[in-house]
């Protein structure tokens, strides 16, 4: 693994639309692959607006519609590749899965999507199910920490979910406590593998926030 110094970005996918509108399930194709909200559209290009000027060269993000929605609206202002990367995907527990999730595959992505890169092959595939007591989330993100700092950018942003932000926390430093888990909440560190100094943790870069937000 490269000692380059390197920067990362980390963010968790912005407001779902379920999470604001919930009749939005009864009617879904899609129920277990919710969208952005209109705020989490508005929270992606907030974050974009925050990254601007910091060298930010390339997204990877969890192939959940959510997720690369907000790496869309980043790249929408950043005019950056898109690399879908499954280590960074939702927690895949048996209770909210009835099987192994289906994702919108990449080529059909890429006709709403342009940015996303077709030539990139995802590193770590999860297993089905996953049990996060078992460990589970903690070892794929681990080895998508591994695969992807391997990779010659010098700043990059990753988007995922709650779990996958926590475990790529704790792959990278040994814990959490700078790990900002809100909707559209990011964290940012500086350094080499074993020698990480965060930058960042918070919300301070959006405009509207869970805080500002009524959803059940």
């Amino acid at each position: 693994m490269s000692n380059t110094t390197k920067t990362i970005w980390l963010v968790r996918h912005g407001m779902r639309e379920d999470f604001m509108r919930p009749a939005w399930r009864d009617t879904a194709e899609r129920p277990h692959d919710t969208p952005l909200s209109r705020e989490g559209w508005d929270q992606a290009r907030d974050t974009g607006e925050f990254l601007l000027g910091k060298g930010v060269e390339i997204i990877y993000c969890s192939p959940f519609l959510r997720a690369v929605e907000t790496a869309a609206g980043v790249s929408d202002v950043l005019d950056i590749p898109i690399r879908i990367e499954h280590g960074l995907c939702e927690v895949l527990k048996a209770e909210w899965f009835p099987g192994p999730p289906d994702y919108i595959p990449p080529h059909v992505l890429h006709r709403r999507f342009p940015r996303i890169d077709l030539s990139y092959q995802t590193r770590v595939l999860p297993d089905f199910p996953e049990v996060e007591e078992h460990g589970d989330v903690g070892r794929r993100c681990r080895q998508a920490v591994d695969a992807m700092l391997t990779d010659g950018w010098q700043s990059a942003l990753w988007v995922g979910h709650g779990a996958s932000v926590g475990g790529i926390g704790w792959a990278l430093t040994g814990h959490v406590n700078d790990v900002c888990f809100k909707l559209c909440g990011m964290t940012g560190w500086r350094g080499v593998p074993g020698a990480w100094t965060p930058i960042y943790s918070g919300v301070e870069h959006l405009s509207v926030t869970e805080e500002h937000l009524r959803f059940h």
